[in-house]
């Protein structure tokens, strides 16, 4: 069962001047881990942010469990690529604020907390504030902030780009594991390949602006996985030459 469908979508800025996809299609299966790969400046936080409401697209429309995308949604949440947690409030204040929003009773609110503070590998760093966490603790704790939600729909926004090499390969595992936990949908951006590889069930790629889509492969690696062991398997190669294959020839034709 498809979750997410995008059909002839197109969006434009600066009054029409440049548009950044135009007449994209792709869809989002139940439980699924979509990446989606492409050149810089075509598209791909714009049309995360689409899905979730955040932006309006100039042609097409997207649609999630048979509705159309007008506003975000509760089972629905995004996890930003700079963290977007509040300085002013404690991680546990973070973790809290979106359960907060919907109204949840306190109890409820507390026990989410603890869950998934715990589940991120945060416990004892309830009290401290994002100035006082690493990079890596403080994505673990935006990435807390959207799992308290429990949605039904989890859009990452090229989450651990600016990590550093160890941390980044530290989190994906951590991603992994939460994944083989509690499976969800998940569409996930990023400039790797090799991390769209191991965390992806699929992998769309994209063309340069206006992007459409180039081609959809397949990860045919078993679940559950590491980082280390989508690595050693046998087709890690085959398909990240393949990938790489593909953002080459449109960059240079």
């Amino acid at each position: 069962m498809n979750r997410i469908v995008v059909e002839s979508a197109t969006k434009r800025f600066g009054s029409g001047v440049l548009t950044v996809f135009e007449g994209l299609g792709l869809a989002v299966r139940d439980k699924e881990t979509l990446c989606i790969l492409g050149p810089s400046g075509c598209g791909k936080t714009t049309l995360l942010r689409c899905m979730h409401g955040l932006a309006h697209l100039d042609g097409g429309r997207i649609v999630i469990d048979d509705l159309e995308v007008r506003a975000p949604r509760r089972n629905v949440a995004m996890v930003f690529q700079h963290f977007g947690l509040m300085p002013w409030k404690r991680v546990s204040e973070n973790v809290a604020y979106g359960v907060e929003l919907a109204g949840l009773p306190r109890t409820t609110i507390d026990e989410r907390v603890g869950r998934y503070t715990e589940m991120v590998g945060l416990t004892g760093f309830e009290r401290s504030y994002p100035y006082q966490l690493s990079g890596g603790m403080q994505q673990r704790a935006g990435l807390a902030r959207a799992l308290a939600l429990e949605p039904d729909i989890l859009l990452m926004d090229e989450p651990f780009g600016s990590l550093d090499a160890q941390t980044r390969e530290i989190l994906q595992d951590e991603l992994l594991r939460i994944y083989q936990q509690q499976p969800r949908t998940m569409v996930f951006i990023t400039h790797s390949i090799e991390e769209a590889i191991a965390l992806g069930d699929r992998i769309v790629v994209l063309t340069a602006r206006p992007a459409r889509v180039r081609d959809t492969i397949l990860v045919d690696i078993p679940r559950p996985r590491t980082v280390a062991s989508v690595v050693a398997h046998p087709r890690f190669v085959e398909l990240r030459d393949h990938c790489w294959r593909l953002l080459r020839e449109r960059l240079v034709a």
